[in-house]
């Protein structure tokens, strides 16, 4: 259990290693490790979901399961005037994010937390979520309920999610519990819902 990527503090080696990808117009060298989500590279999912996500010009937006920060790291630039907190469980994802993110500078907060806990802002205006689909349904169908509560009105969950990993499901548990939810994106599995509050 030490070892997963949704633990507090992975018992796995630490083993840094630079990644680059290219993504949305942005072009970027992260620091990466053992034991946090995706260590080689950025996933397919959370590409999908970085192309897909259309942000307020100016609020605040959670990267809920942040990882090493891939998502405020790109989107955070394309969108210069928002505000990001990036929440993980993980203490070495959260140790990665907050050098990755580092050059965005004030704007960006970096903290563990269980869920949306440490989030102590208003409410925000949108939430990205990657959801950690190994840590089983009821954490993910958590996540879910906790963005839900902490989104101000007209705001948005982005959620992307596979087929094979309950995207069908999840869907429907969506579409009971917010005001709208949209397919904004599918391709190879991956669907991409936004989710307005």
């Amino acid at each position: 259990m030490s070892d997963h990527y949704y633990s507090e503090n992975p018992g796995v080696q630490s083993e840094p290693r630079t990644i680059r990808f290219h993504v949305r117009g942005v072009e970027l060298e992260l620091t990466s490790d053992a034991g946090v989500f995706s260590k080689t590279g950025l996933d397919f999912g959370t590409r999908l979901l970085i192309e897909t996500a259309v942000l307020p010009e100016v609020g605040l937006i959670v990267d809920l399961g942040c990882g090493y920060g891939a998502v405020g790291a790109v989107l955070g630039r394309v969108y210069p005037m928002t505000r990001w907190v990036l929440l993980d469980v993980n203490a070495r994802a959260v140790d990665l994010a907050t050098v990755n993110t580092r050059s965005l500078g004030e704007r960006v907060s970096v903290r563990q937390s269980d869920g949306l806990r440490a989030l102590f802002e208003d409410e925000p205006d949108a939430v990205l979520l990657n959801p950690p689909i190994r840590a089983g349904k009821s954490v993910v169908y958590g996540l879910f309920e906790e963005s839900l509560s902490r989104l101000k009105t007209g705001g948005t969950l982005w959620v992307v999610m596979h087929k094979k990993h309950g995207a069908d499901s999840a869907l429907r548990f969506l579409e009971e519990r917010f005001c709208k939810v949209t397919l904004e994106s599918r391709k190879s599995g991956y669907h991409v819902f936004a989710c307005r509050k």
